[in-house]
Parts: C-alpha cells; sequence; structure tokens
C-alpha cells in the first residue's frame, strides 16, 4: 500500500520520474514569463518583471548568467541536490538557492525565494524559461533586422533573434582585459564601434564610428583582429549566416561614478518603499552623472507614470530603448502608443 501511494505520487511529478542530472539542464534558456508562484502577475513597477534572464549551463558543474542576450555573462558553478539548484561563486561560496518545479527538454521552471527566504511563499519569483533555439525561432524576423543584402549574401542586424557571440562570458571585458595588459587605461571618454561577424565565425570589417583617442582605437584594432577567429557564428533556421555587431565602451571618472552610486542606492530603497517622489528626486541626480544608466531610466519613468506623468515616463522609456535595452519594450507598447 505504502508503495502504491509513494508511485501514484511520482506519477503526478515531472521530477519524481528520474533523478535530475547536470546534463538535463545543458544549454541557454531564456526566461519567457516571470510571475508570482500564486500564478499572480508582478505589478509593472518590479524590474524583474521584464528584466532579460539567460542562463547557460555547461557540463559537468558550470554556469552563466547574463542580463543581455549577445554574451555568456558571469560564469558561476551549479550543483543539483534533488530538485534544488545551488548557484555557487567561482570559488565555491554558495550565493543562491533555486527550486526546480518543471524540467523538461522544452521547459524550465525555476522558484526563486521571496524576501523571507521562502521557496514555499505565494510570493516567491517564479521564472518560466524556453530553450533559446526555441525562443530565437518564434520571433520573426522582419526587415528591420537586415543590415544590408549584396547579391545572395545578406547581413543580419545583430538582436535577440540571431547575434553572433564571443567565445568567452564577454567580448567587452576580453577588451578590457588586454588593454591593460597593454598600459592603456582611460579616465573618460565613449568608443562606439561596429564589426561584420561571417558565417564562418570569423569577425572582420571594423569600423570605429567614435573613437577615444589615437593610442587607445590603435590598440582597440590590434586587439580586436588578434581575436577575430575567437566568435561563433550566428545561425538562423539552423544555417550559419552574417551578422552585423555593435560595441559600445565607455569609462566615466570617479567624481562622476560615485555620487550616482550612492543617489542610486537612495532612488532604489525610496522605490522599494514605493516613496516615489524622493525615488524621482534621487534618479534626477544620479541621471546628471550617468546618463547612461538603463534601470534608472526605467525606474524613473515607473516614479513619473505612479506620480501621474505618462508623458514624462514615455520619454525616460524610449531613452531606456535609445540605450539599445529592451527592459521597457513591454512599458512602452502598452502606455505610450
Amino acid at each position: 500500500m505504502r508503495f502504491l501511494i509513494v508511485l501514484l505520487l511520482c506519477l503526478t511529478s515531472v521530477l519524481c520520474k528520474a533523478q535530475i542530472k547536470s546534463g538535463d539542464l545543458s544549454g541557454s534558456w531564456v526566461a519567457g514569463k516571470v510571475n508570482y508562484l500564486s500564478g499572480d502577475d508582478l505589478p509593472d513597477e518590479n524590474v524583474l518583471k521584464y528584466t532579460y534572464v539567460k542562463y547557460t549551463f555547461t557540463m559537468p558543474d558550470k554556469m552563466y548568467f547574463s542580463s543581455v542576450y549577445h554574451t555568456l555573462g558571469s560564469e558561476l558553478l551549479f550543483e543539483l541536490r534533488g530538485n534544488k539548484l545551488l548557484v555557487k561563486s567561482s570559488v565555491g561560496f554558495v550565493m543562491n538557492t533555486l527550486k526546480i518545479m518543471e524540467l523538461s527538454k522544452t521547459k524550465l521552471v525555476l522558484v526563486m525565494a521571496d524576501a523571507n527566504g521562502s521557496l514555499e511563499s505565494p510570493t516567491a519569483i517564479r521564472y518560466t524559461f524556453y530553450p533559446e533555439p526555441l525562443v530565437q525561432r518564434s520571433l520573426a524576423l522582419s526587415p528591420d533586422d537586415i543590415y544590408k543584402i549584396k547579391g545572395t549574401d545578406t547581413v543580419f542586424n545583430s538582436s535577440q533573434k540571431i547575434y553572433a557571440l564571443f567565445k568567452g562570458p564577454d567580448f567587452s571585458n576580453y577588451i578590457s582585459y588586454e588593454l591593460s595588459k597593454m598600459g592603456i587605461y582611460v579616465k573618460t571618454g565613449a568608443l562606439q564601434a561596429t564589426f561584420i561577424v561571417n558565417a564562418s565565425g570569423k569577425a572582420d570589417s571594423l569600423k570605429i564610428i567614435q573613437g577615444i583617442n589615437a593610442n587607445y582605437d590603435k590598440a582597440y584594432t590590434k586587439i580586436f583582429y588578434a581575436a577575430q577567429y575567437k566568435w561563433e557564428a550566428a545561425t538562423h533556421n539552423g544555417k550559419p549566416v552574417n551578422v552585423l555587431m555593435h560595441q559600445e565602451k565607455k569609462y566615466f571618472k570617479t567624481d562622476e561614478v560615485i555620487p550616482s552610486f550612492f543617489n542610486a542606492q537612495k532612488a532604489n530603497a525610496a522605490y522599494e518603499e514605493k516613496n516615489y517622489e524622493v525615488a524621482l528626486y534621487y534618479y534626477d541626480l544620479s541621471l546628471k552623472d550617468r546618463p547612461d544608466d538603463k534601470e534608472n531610466f526605467y525606474r524613473r519613468g515607473v516614479c513619473r507614470q505612479q506620480l501621474g506623468n505618462l508623458e514624462g515616463a514615455c520619454s525616460d522609456w524610449k531613452k531606456v530603448q535609445s540605450l539599445n535595452s529592451s527592459l521597457a519594450d513591454a512599458l512602452l507598447a502598452k502606455y505610450c502608443r
């Protein structure tokens, strides 16, 4: 009788059918929906609702976390204990524990504890992930996704739908590391560059749209071409294609970064308390020093919306979009038509 009860319980749970193994998680997973464990939607002011999240698992115990589509992101370790996923630092320190609620070849549901550390609370956050190739196939390409056509060759614009991947956690960090080895340091300035990764995975056709100075630009170019074979080609419908990639590197002085950081901390604290008047005041100060902070523009837009200034909110969310982020796209579509 006891055996039958256990068997019936297991039949109702996907996770009971087999022990979860590292290989079952292998690959890149993109969050398609984020809501409460109760099933209720997160409010628009909760930045987690629209934040891009990608987990990439590799054998046997390595994983990456990214909040942008075009990088693997931060390198981490993981461990499975039953239906618990332990996320660890690179030295093995447990940073987070997630509950695996559902796992199949086409879906991964993870639960993140609420503010009190409970994985069972109705207000725990439930992430529903899907394999990245499946997500990309669901996003139809449009004429805006094409950069240029020459003969039979098409070069696509990079986006979540189609992009080349650097063979490493982050191409920008790689550039910074190589620049430091060459003794190149910059206190302030911004670089804008484009390049094409062709169907064979070779990066070429570098164009520095906006440089920083002659020494920096020369060093950047040398590092770029030394790493031109460190790319995985973009694919469309299973076939490798050419894609135009973008890179932006910004440098700020300490007297710009530190005030912005502390003002953003104060703004975020007030935001969490729903004290939108105070949060708005500190976001204004923070953005004066760091006018490229996408999350601060997103949250300031929410503050403005909550205070009845929808036109100002839409202006902030459009700024987020102009900074090559999709964080505010859903709010723009919902409120700013």
